[in-house]
């Protein structure tokens, strides 16, 4: 059974990002990697503590955004509040999401389905 890896989105406001005229800003984000969250901790930036982790994060991960060629630290930083709050709630949305879900197989039928656990931790 596949785990989807990345999911599309639509910015609530859109700002700072180049588009179409007319068009809602969207893109796509892929879920985090242990490798990303190990090159964010050798970081410089976020080693000294600047609060850039998360703007670090989504310069990985988001891998579309509206006409942008490459997405950067500095493309995340250009958002507008309200945009770049959206993106770490729907970065921990999607996998916070994944997480939960576990492939299972009926003992009965043989039917595979993903299962969700109630709580994280809860088998």
């Amino acid at each position: 059974m596949n785990i989807r890896t990345t999911f599309r989105f639509t910015l609530p406001r859109g700002t700072g990002i180049k588009t179409e005229t007319g068009r809602k800003t969207s893109g796509v984000m892929r879920l985090v990697q242990v490798k990303d969250l190990l090159q964010i901790e050798r970081d410089g930036q976020v080693q000294r503590g600047s609060g850039a982790f998360y703007i670090v994060l989504l310069s990985k991960v988001v891998t579309e955004l509206g006409n942008e060629r490459m997405i950067t630290r500095k493309t995340i930083e250009q958002l507008h509040p309200v945009d770049f709050a959206f993106l770490v709630d729907f970065l921990h949305e999607i996998n916070h999401q994944v997480i939960k879900k576990v492939p299972l197989t009926c003992t009965e039928c043989g039917h595979r389905f993903l299962g969700a656990f109630a709580q994280l931790g809860e088998a």
